[in-house]
């Protein structure tokens, strides 16, 4: 957020088709809100104004669900593909190919469906304004798009039925796995008579109930002006953006009485318990897999007071790995880890907080349902320790008081708005922290038991509590698939040769539909930018240099509102082989062992108490000016209030120099919970394991990628979670932390208030001198040659309806025009011909193509995807259409458009501080930056064709990795029997 001024209220005048309700004042967010509602149809509009150049719009709709059919997300999905004005096949598509947006994207909640984006260019917003609003108030809902994006019977190739659809098969994709499956019945099993009970994403079970003409009536009832919210954000006058709204959508209508309401939750006099189960491939699979939550119904989301109280409450039992709820689960030996719900769910009417376990046996429930009882009985009759408390109160206080980037400030600041102005609040309510806080604390004062007050009204009194146990089974899957294939065999029975005949039609003029370029004239409405409008330089960031004690020292003076954030990077370069895939785990177990004479727990108190954060994680990139280096590098944060930061510096040098690595117990339980963290994300994430596994046979930087943040890093984890695995760690860690930590291989970024730039020099000063000197750094070795001898095509089993299909081949370096042509033709790719073959035509949620400059590949890569060898196919066919003639000019200039918007995102402080300092350290000079800008702007279509030539030949020595089910590979193999040769089931 740039802003650094509260708006003048001069710039908004009255508007004569707008009533003006409320205008508030956010000095939290140096900005006013205006409320205003359009006196003809009753739609609210609300606009956060402030001089944030990255203005944001969205449109919110209430849409409760009344089953499980999925109606509210395949509508999310449909009404982007054509409407009224924009009468074309994918108008979102083409936004995403060539607007200049810093976000752009559509979400379904259990109440409500949003559309919003965001861009730095105002010309460009109000386009991609007129598409969306026309395609939530007009879109075309035609039966061959809900049949493409909802589901759709169709024959296979040997003549027997098949469902298919995108969301049909993005949420198959959502229901193998545990976590998610734990997340959603934790807040579904205390809403049964609500529309909270239903799944508003869709039960694949129950997405074929949905009828064409059911979806045209939820879209009817739901998509109307008077149950819309617009939410605006930034500095864009309010009058231009009501004119619009009014001329272009609102105008069009005429009131409409509408009464979606949640109701509240009839509350209930006992506990209650409910079971789900996980598809896993095995039984042996199934041992310890278990997880057990209980969940609790709490307050309303417009009760912004105990909402706060109840948000510092959940920091406090749960904030850290020392807070005493999360500490006595994780210790009790009934289980292995935190269960996924764990925490407070805002996002409802009325919250939900979760506290459990997984990795555990079903027959554990009650005795963990009696630890955290027990535990919470404790804490509120022996009292809350002092320094917890203090120390959640302030890290909730901080987290407010930050800017943080990570996504548009706007987006942020609507999903809290809509928590209450959703449920008929106003949306100043569920925004507002500063007011909310003081009353807080001030309760607090007055009354020294006040959390536990709240433990014992909200969670020990409060009957209103589920019980949820998740346990594997190995006929889940065969269960939920038997069930299609009976629901489809039910079907087949009732069709005659005229029924059969009509789905064969509906297939063709599917794929007619799918197969038809857009006319001209069409795609001529869609408002864009010219390449012209692009910036022709590139943004720069200031930062002035020195060193001490033999470090080299990088400061950043911008307004961070009174936080300092350190950035600690040593190099890796000579770490011997043995310890390189030790690596991540040190990143996680650094902070979490204690410190000698000090307990993990205590540590994480202290942490909480004089720190807003300290993190650590690895990464590896190349020198930009010589691709061939590889650069890993170990990357420690530390973020503090200004007047707190000689303690945390302080804190911050005892934990690098004497981190506890002779606790095992410990090492013990951070790592199962690095291992099980990693598992859970093999399905949801399955794109990013399949493409980094198919890049790292091919690049020595993605192969240390691949070792760090890869399955390698999960079987590692894994080999390690045995008896005696932590005491061995334990001695490794201590010999990376002797070879690392100190001051030869490090550099550091600091980023702060001008004004606080020599008081915080003065503690990087003292924090660098704290350090050993080191000895002088020597060559490559362990990474040079991690580049292992990999198979070529590779299968991972899971136990998934979906699949990952990821193919990866040598590309250019970065840093050259050849690299940028690479990148320009992955993005034409990924929005146009990949998005219609293995999304529109094959039915898989995601399909993407990319450029990876920094380690010299091009991956292609597809999400939740029901096909294998068709995706191959169509990732060849990709290469060879751009290879067979030039791109138009006009689809170049959207490429250009597309790639650079993204480069545009205005950084919060803490990020261009990072961004700047990480650019240092991988040698990107603006020269090299601006280099690539102007041959983005000067590229040809002749340049574009070169590059998919040049990966056509790379694509004959590609390596290929799958992710997916047993049956899906073996099927595919029949065709590709190479897929056979490597095969790993993964235990997820």
């Amino acid at each position: 957020m740039s802003s650094t001024t509260t708006p003048d209220a001069s710039r908004f005048t009255a508007h004569p088709q707008f009533e003006h309700l409320a205008t508030h004042e956010l000095p939290e967010y140096r900005a006013r809100g205006l409320l205003l509602r359009h006196r003809k149809t009753g739609c609210q509009v609300y606009h956060i104004v402030n001089d944030d150049i990255e203005n944001l719009f969205a449109f919110a709709l209430k849409t409760l669900p009344a089953d499980s059919s999925g109606v509210a997300h395949i509508l999310e999905h449909t009404v982007l593909c054509g409407s009224q004005a924009f009468p074309l096949k994918d108008p979102f598509l083409l936004l995403l190919k060539g607007s200049m947006s810093t976000f752009l994207n559509a979400f379904t909640f259990p109440d409500k469906t949003v559309y919003p984006a965001s861009s730095t260019v105002e010309k460009d917003l109000f386009n991609i304004m007129r598409v969306y609003g026309d395609a939530v108030f007009f879109p075309l809902l035609k039966r061959h798009m809900f049949q493409q994006e909802g589901y759709r019977l169709q024959l296979d190739e040997h003549g027997k039925l098949a469902l298919t659809g995108v969301v049909f098969n993005e949420m198959k994709g959502a229901y193998a796995t545990h976590d998610a499956i734990a997340s959603e019945w934790a807040y579904r099993s205390l809403f049964p008579d609500t529309p909270y009970a239903n799944d508003s994403g869709g039960d694949p079970q129950h997405i074929p109930d949905l009828t064409y003409e059911q979806f045209l009536e939820f879209h009817r009832r739901h998509y109307h002006p008077s149950n819309t919210r617009v939410f605006l954000y930034g500095n864009i006058a309010t009058g231009r953006y009501l004119d619009f709204l009014h001329h272009n959508f609102l105008d069009r209508f005429e009131r409409l009485e509408v009464a979606f309401t949640v109701p509240r939750q009839p509350r209930w006099d006992r506990p209650r318990t409910l079971q789900r189960t996980f598809p896993v491939d095995s039984a042996a699979a199934c041992e310890r897999q278990a997880s057990v939550t209980l969940n609790w119904l709490l307050c309303p989301v417009t009760d912004q007071h105990n909402v706060l109280a109840l948000e510092i409450l959940s920091e406090i039992l749960l904030g850290h790995s020392g807070a005493p709820l999360q500490k006595v689960i994780v210790e009790s030996e009934l289980g292995e880890d935190l269960s996924a719900p764990t925490g407070l769910e805002t996002e409802l009417l009325e919250l939900v907080f979760s506290a459990g376990m997984r990795g555990t046996d079903a027959r554990h429930r009650r005795a963990i349902e009696t630890l955290i009882i027990g535990e919470l009985e404790r804490l509120r009759d022996s009292g809350i320790p002092a320094d917890i408390r203090t120390g959640a109160l302030r890290r909730v206080e901080f987290r407010n008081r930050e800017i943080r980037g990570g996504g548009p400030f706007g987006l942020r600041l609507m999903r809290k708005a809509l928590r209450g102005w959703l449920h008929d609040g106003t949306p100043d309510v569920t925004l507002r922290f500063n007011d909310t806080f003081q009353r807080l604390t001030a309760a607090i004062d007055a009354d020294p038991r006040y959390f536990e007050g709240l433990i014992d009204r909200y969670l020990l009194g409060n009957r209103h509590r589920t019980t949820l146990v998740v346990t594997p089974d190995e006929q889940h899957a065969e269960r939920e698939q038997r069930a299609f294939s009976e629901r489809l065999h039910a079907v087949e029975q009732t069709l005659d040769q005229a029924a059969r005949r009509e789905i064969e039609a509906d297939q063709r003029r599917l794929l007619e539909y799918q197969s038809a370029a857009d006319s001209p004239q069409d795609l001529a409405r869609i408002p864009f930018l010219q390449r012209s409008d692009v910036p022709s330089r590139v943004e720069t960031i200031d930062f002035r240099t020195f060193s001490t004690s033999g470090v080299d020292v990088y400061r950043h003076d911008l307004f961070t509102n009174g936080i300092a954030y350190i950035d600690l990077a040593f190099a890796l370069d000579d770490l011997p082989a043995e310890l390189l895939p030790l690596v991540p785990f040190f990143t996680s177990v650094l902070t979490e062992c204690g410190l000698s004479g000090v307990g993990y727990d205590e540590l994480s108190t202290q942490l909480a108490l004089h720190t807003g954060g300290f993190s650590v994680r690895a990464e590896v990139g190349c020198h930009a000016d010589n691709p061939e280096r590889v650069v890993p590098l170990l990357f420690m944060r530390l973020k503090s209030l200004e007047s707190a930061l000689p303690q945390a510096v302080d804190l911050v040098v005892q934990i690098m120099l004497d981190a506890d690595f002779g606790n095992a117990r410990r090492i013990h339980d951070v790592l199962t919970e690095a291992r099980n963290d990693m598992r859970s994300s093999i399905i949801p994430a399955g794109h990013m394991y399949s493409m980094t596994r198919a890049a790292a046979a091919l690049s020595p930087t993605a192969a240390v990628e691949e070792r760090w943040k890869g399955v390698s890093q999960l079987l590692f984890l894994s080999e390690h979670c045995v008896d005696g695995g932590a005491e061995r760690l334990g001695a490794a860690l201590r010999k990376l932390r002797d070879h690392v930590i100190n001051r030869a291989r490090l550099k550091v970024g600091f980023t702060c208030d001008p004004a606080s730039g020599v008081p915080v020099q003065q503690q990087v000063e003292r924090l660098a001198a704290a350090l050993p000197a080191g000895p002088k750094i020597g060559e490559q070795h362990a990474f040079s040659g991690s580049l292992q001898q990999r198979p070529r095509v590779e299968s991972l089993l899971v136990p998934t309806q979906v699949n990952y299909v990821a193919r990866a081949m040598a590309g250019s370096p970065i840093g050259t025009t050849e690299q940028t042509a690479e990148v320009l033709l992955g993005h034409l790719m990924s929005t146009g011909y990949l998005w219609e073959r293995i999304r529109m035509k094959g039915g898989a949620y995601g399909a993407f193509s990319s450029s990876r400059g920094a380690e010299q590949v091009f991956v292609f890569g597809s999400y939740r995807d029901p096909n294998i060898t068709a995706t191959l196919d169509a990732f060849h066919a990709a290469l060879h259409h751009f290879s067979a003639a030039p791109v138009d000019e006009r689809s170049l200039d959207l490429a250009v458009l597309g790639t650079v918007g993204g480069e545009l995102r205005p950084l919060a402080p803490a990020e261009r501080g990072l961004v700047s300092f990480r650019r240092i350290l991988y040698r990107v000079s603006d020269q090299i930056r601006q280099a690539k800008r102007d041959a983005m702007l000067s590229m040809t279509p002749q340049q574009l064709q070169r590059a998919a030539e040049r990966l056509l030949v790379h694509e004959q020595s590609a390596a290929v990795v799958v992710i997916g089910g047993r049956k899906a590979v073996a099927d595919a193999a029949a065709t590709l029997p190479e897929l056979m040769l490597h095969v790993m089931e993964i235990a997820v």
